[in-house]
């Protein structure tokens, strides 16, 4: 097809063959372009504010949580007056210096932009959220909106339990009982039905009892129990057997590596889950071709934003993978960004994780709506329906050079712990 013939064709496929010579379509066409809406915002204000909040003696795999948890709040600005803000892990401020070169002076719309040349997936994720604020109060929308609406117009969210370190401030939780306990009082407050459990902190019989203990008094309750890698496949699988009459929801990233965990989904019929061994794109195939896993935690500070979830829940979709949602300790700012994540996001089928009932300190404004049976409810302003209040983010600001480890109780009560294997995770 000659050039002529084919502009010939595409302005009459385009509805304007009545023009008086197909020559007109380029100006037209550019004309309609002109016409067409453009926002014409400019990020004029960039602040990345390292803070940290109390946090209690949580014990892990790898540990225990310091004194305070560290985050960082990203507050953005237009020329014009509208605010966004998005909050992430406490990350080096280089991380932040490297994207403010980035964005500053660029519309809050170009997020491809900002994705291919912010080097660092957390601070993209922070911008990329704070940039989605900022949208949907400038256009009167929620966040959950510009990602696709909501499916749903709340969260389940699942109630997450730690053994606690003893401390000065009070005799911790060490056992299985403890544990038990701590999930009654958790659904009293909250309406939790679903239970993550850390565990591969105390021996994997005393976790298996706590699990039993749970199964007892709670017969409905949705269990998964997450030992961070702490456990080698020969453990992983005795837990598994263990485990398995106690119908449990999933196991998750009971073993280092997609090796291991491919070895072990070979011996339960427990479903996989994580949020440590598939985390990047690179992941993906060699996770599905070993058999690693089963179900994806998607988690946008990790995974470089709500959108880029998105795309992981479309694959995840296509490999038959389940979804639930991630979560480290966090703020008020992630509480609303991770439910607007997870409402709109289909594919996420699994009650998620979150820290929230454990946070004492928020730099929000006011507090969130409650967790009313176990849900939070979609927040009702536009954009993510929250506010940083400066006194309060001030006040955490402060708190970083407060910040302790908590070392010296950890070998006080079990010395040594946590008694890794010589370079892994492992301990049991």
């Amino acid at each position: 097809m000659g050039d002529w013939t084919r502009r010939r064709w595409i302005a009459s496929a385009a509805g304007i063959s009545g023009l008086a010579g197909v020559e007109e379509f380029p100006r037209v066409f550019a004309q309609n372009a002109a016409d067409r809406p453009r926002s014409r915002m400019k990020i004029s204000g960039f602040k990345a504010t390292p803070v940290a909040s109390p946090d209690e003696a949580l014990l892990r795999s790898s540990g225990v949580h310091e004194t305070h948890f560290r985050r960082t709040i990203l507050e953005l600005e237009s020329a014009d007056g509208f605010k966004g803000v998005a909050e992430t892990t406490g990350r080096a401020p280089e991380e932040f210096e490297q994207a403010r070169s980035v964005v500053l002076g660029r519309d809050p719309f170009e997020l491809e932009h900002f994705r291919r040349n912010v080097k660092s997936l957390h601070a993209f994720g922070a911008v990329e959220t704070a940039c989605l604020d900022m949208i949907g109060k400038a256009i009167n929308r929620r966040v959950v909106d510009l990602l696709g609406g909501p499916y749903r117009d709340g969260m389940r969210y699942s109630a997450y339990l730690f053994f606690v370190l003893p401390t000065p401030q009070g005799p911790g939780v060490t056992t299985p009982e403890g544990i038990a306990k701590q999930y009654s009082e958790f659904r009293r407050k909250y309406g939790f039905t679903s239970v993550k459990f850390k565990g591969g902190v105390l021996p994997p019989d005393q976790e298996i009892e706590a699990l039993r203990r749970i199964r007892a008094d709670h017969p409905d309750a949705k269990l998964r129990i997450d030992p961070n890698q702490g456990w080698s496949v020969e453990t992983s699988v005795r837990v598994a057997k263990a485990i398995e009459p106690l119908g449990m929801e999933y196991l998750e990233d009971p073993t280092p590596g997609l090796d291991g965990m491919a070895a072990v989904r070979k011996e339960t019929k427990l479903p996989l889950a994580t949020n440590m061994v598939v985390t990047r794109l690179e992941h993906v195939a060699p996770g599905f071709q070993k058999g690693s896993i089963d179900i994806v935690l998607l988690d946008n500070h990790y995974m470089g934003g709500l959108m880029n979830c998105r795309y992981w829940a479309a694959i995840c979709e296509a490999l038959g993978w389940g979804c639930s949602g991630h979560s480290n300790n966090h703020l008020g700012v992630s509480m609303a960004a991770m439910t607007h994540m997870n409402c709109a996001v289909s594919r996420v089928s699994f009650d998620a994780d979150t820290h929230y009932p454990w946070t004492s300190r928020d730099v929000i404004k006011g507090t969130l709506p409650p967790f009313k049976e176990g849900v939070m409810k979609l927040p009702e302003g536009p954009g993510l329906g929250v506010e940083v209040d400066a006194d309060k983010l001030a006040g955490l600001a402060e708190n970083v050079a407060r910040m302790k480890d908590r070392k010296e109780l950890l070998e006080k009560w079990q010395p040594g712990y946590p008694n890794a294997r010589p370079g892994s995770r492992v301990r049991f």
